[in-house]
């Protein structure tokens, strides 16, 4: 009987790649939740615990900043194998073939871990919201709870001295994206901060979520990577994308495929992102989004 052990950060992501697991091995595989999200900075110590104590065979880590950051250096303590911000799993008999994007997302490689097992687990980790929520029951290991008891020793030690130099306060989504139904989302065409605001306005106003592709992002127009949908973002299943300047780059895609109705409005009539969408309009994304605001409902 195989061994999975999945990481719980306190995200949604845990219980979605619960899951997907159950669905590949269903009872022939013994499940376990390691619990620890009050304790970021004990995360490798904990895990490694973990590991020690359960020897599983599978180690699914969502990917999150903290989850990159973990998952590598697991890779490396314990010398196997990670395959990063897969989009899917497959079984394939005895082995787990890890779907990653590659060159963009232009291409979906299958990763392989030779040689997994308890002394060499394969370790992945998931995008957030590739895989449905689940409410899924399994064993947890709560390491929250045992530190507060006193039952683990937490670890933490202060040495040195720090001083605080300053306050920079993080600009933070409006919306939560991961379980929008509608969501309006602005590429490097929409061309502005102000036009990002506008875009938040939409999803205020109609009651849906705000994203941004990674060009927007870096030009510092989105808020954060909260925000951001593609490969090296969020994955997303709305029942409605509407998208505002979006070219329609692969990495971006591979985020939206799995949307119901996919709109896309664009001045470029060849933009690529006209092949994947059920609705196309050659226009100028601000004057539509204005347009919308004005709109009555």
């Amino acid at each position: 009987m195989k061994k999975i052990m999945i990481m719980d950060q306190g995200d949604p992501v845990a219980y979605q790649i619960l899951g997907k697991a159950k669905s590949l091995y269903g009872d022939d595989a013994d499940y376990v939740m390691v619990k620890f999200h009050k304790a970021h900075n004990q995360a490798m110590r904990l895990m490694e615990k973990a590991i020690a104590d359960e020897k599983p065979d599978v180690i699914l880590i969502g990917a999150t900043a903290l989850g990159e950051e973990v998952a590598p250096a697991l890779g490396i303590r314990l010398e196997t194998g990670v395959a990063a911000h897969c989009i899917d799993i497959i079984r394939k008999e005895d082995e787990l073939a890890f779907m990653v994007p590659a060159f963009g997302g232009k291409v979906i490689g299958e990763i392989f871990v030779p040689g997994w097992g308890p002394e060499h687990p394969a370790i992945a980790t998931v995008k957030p919201g590739t895989f449905d929520d689940s409410k899924a029951d399994c064993r947890v290991i709560d390491f929250d709870v045992m530190i507060e008891a006193g039952e683990i020793d937490s670890g933490r030690k202060t040495q040195g001295t720090f001083r605080l130099t300053g306050i920079e306060p993080r600009k933070h989504a409006k919306s939560d994206i991961s379980k929008a139904q509608l969501i309006f989302c602005g590429g490097f065409g929409i061309g502005s901060t102000d036009n990002w605001q506008k875009i938040e306005k939409l999803a205020e106003k109609f009651g849906g979520g705000a994203g941004c592709t990674r060009p927007a992002l870096d030009m510092d127009w989105g808020p954060d990577e909260s925000s951001m949908i593609g490969t090296s973002g969020k994955t997303v299943k709305p029942k409605v994308y509407i998208g505002f300047g979006v070219s329609g780059a692969a990495h971006h895609v591979c985020g939206i495929k799995d949307a119901d109705v996919i709109i896309s409005i664009n001045n470029d009539k060849d933009a690529e992102v006209f092949a994947v969408s059920d609705y196309k309009g050659v226009f100028d994304a601000e004057a539509v989004i204005d347009a919308l605001l004005e709109e009555d409902r």
